[in-house]
């Protein structure tokens, strides 16, 4: 995974398609681009930020013995970030008599270039990654490592009179499954014809009859389709 060069407070969130195809990082100030290119650096760093790594410990309760432990799977990591967006004021303002009707008043710490709308485009593009569970790459200084990821929560609102907007995210990493070459997809599903419904894709398919939406490939080779695109209503083999 490529590293960019950020300091210490900089948090920068992209999506993983965008990450991949990069050559450079820039961060974006508005939502001109498609939701699936753009880059965010939180404005605001937050105060902290911990990361939950935990395990799933499995143990054998043995008869005058006690728990034995059999096997610890690590699960994904979760973590969250909590701060605000800062509302932006274009209009003129004063400092020492002197007139600065061109300039964009900010916060000191404020990272950002102090042209992002947090609603327009703070809120409406981390809704979008959201909703659409877009992978995501989040990007820090700390340890000097990134973690693929998806957003699980996002709440946010306005606590005071300013118009700054108060969020908190709750992450998840994000892990992709690398199937091997010529690996086919098993299914107990009751028939061995598929219809699928309207709107639904075939990775959609595949996860839902195997399991992972890697396996789309099956389907496509069981039909001999050479496009991933199929058609609602239609019967498609899937043993």
């Amino acid at each position: 995974m490529a590293q960019y060069t950020l300091n210490d407070s900089q948090i920068v969130i992209t999506t993983l398609k965008h990450y991949e195809n990069m050559n450079g990082l820039r961060v974006d100030s508005d939502n001109s681009k498609h939701v699936e290119e753009r880059t965010i650096l939180l404005p605001i760093s937050p105060s902290d930020l911990m990361f939950d790594e935990s395990s799933d410990a499995q143990t054998l309760k043995l008869m005058n013995y006690g728990e034995l432990p059999v096997n610890i799977n690590r699960k994904l990591a979760k973590w969250s970030v909590s701060s605000f967006f800062p509302k932006r004021n274009n209009k003129a303002y004063y400092k020492n008599g002197r007139d600065y009707s061109n300039s964009i008043w900010k916060y000191t710490f404020d990272l950002s270039s102090g042209r992002e709308d947090p609603y327009t485009f703070y809120c409406a593009t981390l809704l979008e990654w959201k909703n659409k569970q877009i992978p995501l790459v989040f990007m820090f200084n700390t340890w000097g490592n990134y973690y693929n990821c998806q957003i699980t929560s996002f709440k946010y609102g306005r606590k005071d009179g300013i118009g700054n907007v108060y969020y908190d995210l709750q992450f998840q990493e994000y892990k992709k499954l690398n199937l091997e070459n010529g690996e086919k997809g098993v299914t107990d599903y009751p028939s061995n014809i598929y219809y699928p419904d309207e709107g639904e894709s075939i990775q959609d398919m595949a996860k839902k009859i195997y399991g992972n939406s890697e396996y789309y490939k099956t389907i496509m080779n069981l039909n001999n389709l050479t496009s991933p695109s199929i058609k609602a209503g239609v019967g498609y083999k899937i043993k």
